[in-house]
């Protein structure tokens, strides 16, 4: 995160990309770094840098936790007397489990002390994107890695909920890419796909939006037109806030994503400390 590493980093990746310039040049995972006083210190700075340069065209931010998102975007707003960043990347909180982008309220808006992450970013001219709509392998019928960071009653929801989905012939994935790609405020949905076949399947769920006017019209509506109405019911047992396989999470339904950060930094530590083994 020091300023040199990152001009280097940023040199390195042109030389292999074999480009002028990198459109969206990302601050990634920044609830891994040491403080946010060394990447408004260095990072930004050399972002900044790099953009003076013509080394890209904008600056993003991409991270899991939202608070951690906001609390750069303000303090580098402050500490720079501008907005620095154009678009903010966000993973898991635009799905079935957990819709937090549009529902709890930020510590620092500008403007309403009520405005959610998604209003924050609409009123600081931030294009928001998002991206898991599967949270990472959660909403799927084999279930997430053995490495998921979930806690077990949110993993135990979202078994049920693929339970119920194969009981009424409904595939959990499909459901949970048309649920992502159905919000109005998201610009851009990310999904990971590892093979031609969920290439073709998502190619196939992305074809119902095609004619969807998302300037006007709910996400309920926008559900409302591309969904069959088996789908439709599915989809409203899962979302039940009384009996649904969700409704029962409270904090549950996401991970905190700064302990995962301070763990993965304690692990590093102890690695460091352990005594290497020679081996003849």
């Amino acid at each position: 995160f020091s300023y040199e590493t990152t001009i280097n980093s940023v040199q390195r990746s042109l030389e292999r990309l074999n480009c002028d310039y990198i459109d969206v040049l990302q601050l990634h995972d920044p609830e891994f770094a040491p403080s946010i006083s060394i990447l408004l210190k260095e990072t930004i700075p050399a972002l900044l840098e790099c953009k003076r340069r013509g080394w890209t065209r904008a600056l993003g931010l991409t991270g899991y936790p939202l608070e951690v998102q906001q609390e750069i975007l303000v303090k580098a707003e402050r500490e720079f007397g501008r907005n620095v960043f154009d678009q903010s990347l966000v993973y898991c909180h635009n799905n079935l489990h957990d819709n937090s982008l549009f529902s709890e309220f930020c510590f620092a808006s500008r403007g309403s002390p009520t405005d959610t992450f998604a209003g924050f970013c609409q009123h600081s001219n931030i294009h928001l994107m998002a991206a898991a709509p599967l949270s990472m392998g959660l909403l799927t019928h084999s279930g997430p890695p053995n490495w998921h960071p979930a806690p077990l009653e949110l993993k135990e929801a979202c078994v049920e909920a693929s339970k119920i989905c194969q009981c009424e012939g409904v595939d959990v994935s499909s459901l949970a890419i048309m649920y992502s790609l159905s919000h109005p405020s998201i610009g851009c949905t990310l999904l990971g796909m590892k093979d031609e076949e969920e290439v073709d399947v998502a190619a196939d769920l992305a074809s119902r939006f095609s004619a969807v006017d998302f300037n006007n019209g709910s996400q309920d509506s926008i559900l409302d037109q591309v969904l069959t109405p088996k789908e439709r019911q599915v989809l409203d047992k899962l979302l039940d806030k009384t009996h649904g396989p969700f409704s029962q999470l409270k904090e549950d339904y996401r991970w905190d994503g700064r302990k995962e950060a301070t763990n993965f930094w304690a692990l590093v530590d102890d690695l460091k400390r352990e005594p290497c083994n020679n081996q003849s």
